[in-house]
């Protein structure tokens, strides 16, 4: 047993401790062979667990589970956890990045929400059903702080980030290319996908239908198809960043290949959550563009939508459908109506709320809105913590689009940040945190945004950046030439005063 835990202690030789704890001393090689496997950096980094995670959320259906460890049990949640204990030996050891990082402070505020909302919901004696909900939110949680850490933290050199961000965007296609086959009744990949070890939790979703023409609906790999076409649609402008800025070549076709696969499957949800969620992302990602490039961007979606029509006709006006007729749609009018029992259970406990993880569907009611969920699981505070979650990497983004070294940087800044305030929004269409696809999106998104701001030092104590001749694709900030023309107005008073 001494040889797996620990070197065994030899004669005047200091108290024998197990490996996990050893500290490396300086100037003896020798003791790198004692270190355990996972916490060698050279041999197992944070981008390569990040990339185990992405392929395991993204390729694997979302109801294929760990034996035995229920809605909690994904293998993805699995690699979280592991990365968010990882990240605390790391902290332990004093080898994280230098200097402030307020991503930390968000998640950290985020997590101690969801423990404080714990110990209420225990505080009120919470039925065996609502406390284990609350123990699968607590493993859930810690997975999604692990992976958003894992990202800040971890991610050494912008090469790295971009790699990373174009790997979530490759999965993402491949989610995208298995709902295309579920569309047209090819196959559906989902059924011969069988690991040992894993079960299913639930029957795997089936390709839906809706509207009168009963056009089919699909999930790919998500766990449903509000989440498969939300997700894409969230992912679209990420996309559209990589091909603005790819090198000339095959590189260039791959990634408007990539942008294209992911753009077909949004319509193929027909989801309302997902149109809004696609609308609110382009319009505000092109509020940095060049006027150029607003109305080339108009004119391609303007032609894309023409041929999806063309090939696929009554599709968009089933879903332009969903929203002319959403006062007669039974899932919009039952949404309206939980607001009066939503508000009355928060009056009741304003402050911390219900619990975290306690407001089950059986116990309570299905809310179908995640801002919901956490105003009546967590009060004020709750949503306070949900708020801050996006809040401080949004501001971190919009910092780099500011003051961003190059014309690149600054739109991924951007780009990063149009997410957040667009996944809040959505939230409120749907209980976003209960499907781990859109977390684990999220969570990527919220990492590289701290990320991008340490590696590009994007602090307010740096000037703001004007666009340079040659930028085709980021205008000049409207606050920097505001604060010109202010000056310029100043001068002239004085010189005419």
């Amino acid at each position: 047993m001494a040889s797996v835990l620990g070197r065994a202690p030899l004669a005047g030789s200091v108290e024998w401790q197990p490996a996990i704890l050893r500290v490396r001393r300086q100037g003896r090689m020798q003791d790198r062979d004692w270190t355990p496997i996972l916490l060698r950096s050279d041999l197992v980094t944070a981008p390569t667990l990040l990339a185990a995670f992405l392929a395991l959320q993204f390729l694997l259906p979302a109801r294929l589970v760990l034996v035995g460890m229920g809605e909690a049990g994904r293998p993805s949640v699995a690699v979280g956890v592991l990365l968010a204990f990882l990240w605390v030996v790391s902290a332990g050891r004093g080898r994280l990045p230098s200097g402030r990082q307020p991503v930390r402070w968000a998640v950290g505020i985020f997590l101690m929400a969801q423990l404080v909302g714990n110990v209420v919901g225990y505080d009120r004696l919470a039925t065996p059903a609502q406390a284990s909900s609350a123990d699968r939110w607590l493993i859930v949680t810690v997975g999604f702080v692990g992976v958003v850490l894992a990202v800040t933290d971890g991610t050494r050199t912008r090469r790295e980030l971009d790699r990373l961000l174009r790997l979530l965007l490759f999965f993402a296609s491949v989610m995208s290319v298995v709902g295309v086959l579920q569309f047209f009744r090819v196959v559906d990949l989902t059924r011969y996908i069988q690991i040992p070890g894993l079960s299913v939790n639930y029957e795997l979703i089936a390709v839906g239908s809706r509207g009168d023409a009963g056009f089919a609906r699909v999930a790919g790999t998500a766990n449903h198809y509000i989440e498969y076409g939300v997700v894409l649609a969230l992912l679209l402008p990420l996309a559209l960043h990589y091909a603005l800025f790819s090198p000339p070549g095959r590189t260039r076709w791959a990634r408007w290949l990539t942008m294209g696969v992911i753009a077909l499957g949004i319509p193929l949800s027909i989801s309302r959550a997902a149109v809004v969620t696609l609308g609110l992302a382009m319009v505000l990602a092109a509020v940095v563009w060049t006027w150029r490039l607003r109305y080339n961007v108009l004119v391609l979606g303007l032609l894309a939508v023409s041929v999806f029509h063309v090939l696929n006709r009554g599709v968009l006006g089933t879903i332009l459908a969903l929203f002319t007729h959403a006062e007669n749609d039974p899932s919009v009018t039952a949404r309206i109506e939980r607001t009066e029992i939503v508000l009355a259970l928060f009056e009741q406990r304003p402050m911390l709320g219900w619990g975290a993880g306690m407001v089950t569907p059986g116990e309570f009611l299905l809310l179908d809105n995640q801002v919901y969920m956490f105003l009546v699981a967590g009060g004020v505070v709750g949503v306070s913590a949900f708020l801050a979650l996006f809040l401080l990497p949004y501001l971190l983004g919009r910092s780099v689009r500011l003051r961003g070294r190059d014309e690149e940087t600054r739109h991924l800044g951007h780009t990063l940040a149009v997410t957040m305030p667009t996944a809040v929004v959505v939230s409120g269409t749907f209980d976003s945190f209960s499907f781990a696809t859109f977390v684990a999106t999220v969570s990527i998104l919220i990492g590289a945004a701290g990320a991008l701001w340490r590696l590009e030092g994007g602090t307010v104590s740096r000037p703001l950046r004007a666009a340079s001749p040659g930028d085709a694709v980021v205008a000049t900030p409207l606050v920097l030439t505001w604060q010109k023309w202010r000056r310029v107005s100043w001068r002239h008073g004085q010189q005419h005063g």
